[in-house]
């Protein structure tokens, strides 16, 4: 493939479960974008489609990667309506996509293993009922590392390697989609939907926006060596990163999309902010 043909790479924040369901400015995106890559065709047009999401990952450091040929559904959340346990996205996996995806890491030196009992979750089929109801390309989950004992540059700068090795699909036809939660602070957002309560209207916390302006500047960065830099030494040292991620498992996905994407132009998709989250997407390498 030319560079022109090459796929692009999109970071999503995938919400809760209810996004599957309930209407929203989120939602109403989601429906643009699957619109979007359905419109996708000659070398352009994605023959399977891999997914991060920020609800998986591997234990002790080791990425897995499903090799099923189905897709099942993984519920992996509690106390939400019973219609939502009952959903269905009946897409297909590709053994043959993960099995490279399993070479090329075997070959940079990253630890991965298959996978087959776990099925695809939330932060996959939920996003996805909106993108593309009725699956028709095959879709492959792989997890991010498991690093929560190592310091954050070192976790930001080994995702954004993980990306870097799993660019190399986007020249064979494979659409990179790394789905986490641009600012994801479930702690804080009982306390913050109170206060909304309070005064009519909803409240953001503080935090929310200036860390969602860093990634902003990571993402639109001229170069490779900018976005980088600051996706790894000015997040780590940012003073709102443990508030808008106390844990960075929705955070990870943006680095591994950075890494995927190269030098490749970024551009901001989407913009809401609710209570302490923000649901910013972004592509890398899009055509205009």
């Amino acid at each position: 493939m030319t560079v022109a043909d090459r796929l692009p790479v999109y970071f999503i924040s995938h919400a809760g479960p209810n996004q599957a369901v309930e209407k929203s400015a989120t939602a109403d995106f989601f429906d643009a974008l699957g619109k979007k890559w359905e419109s996708f065709s000659g070398p352009n047009k994605p023959t399977s489609i891999l997914v991060l999401s920020g609800h998986w990952e591997g234990e002790r450091g080791v990425v897995k990667v499903r090799t099923s040929e189905t897709n099942e559904l993984y519920y992996d959340f509690y106390g939400f309506p019973d219609e939502l346990y009952k959903m269905k996205y009946p897409s297909k996996g590709s053994p043959k996509l993960a099995n490279r995806v399993l070479e090329i890491l075997g070959k940079a030196g990253i630890p991965a293993e298959a996978e087959t009992k776990r099925g695809v979750d939330h932060g996959v089929w939920v996003p996805f009922l909106r993108i593309l109801p009725t699956p028709q390309i095959p879709i492959v989950q792989m997890s991010l590392a498991e690093m929560r004992h190592q310091p954050d540059e070192e976790v930001f700068e080994y995702h954004i390697r993980l990306g870097k090795v799993l660019g190399q699909l986007r020249d064979e036809g494979v659409l990179i989609v790394a789905s986490g939660t641009a600012v994801h602070n479930l702690r804080d957002i009982g306390a913050y939907m109170r206060t909304s309560q309070g005064v009519g209207k909803m409240q953001v916390a503080p935090y929310v926006a200036p860390f969602d302006g860093l990634l902003d500047q990571i993402a639109l960065a001229k170069t490779e060596e900018e976005r980088e830099r600051v996706a790894v030494k000015d997040m780590a040292e940012s003073k709102y990163l443990r508030s808008a991620h106390p844990s960075l498992d929705h955070l990870l996905p943006f680095h591994v999309a950075i890494g995927a994407a190269g030098g490749d132009e970024g551009k901001v998709l989407h913009k809401a902010f609710m209570l302490s989250m923000s649901m910013s997407a972004y592509s890398f390498g899009e055509a205009a």
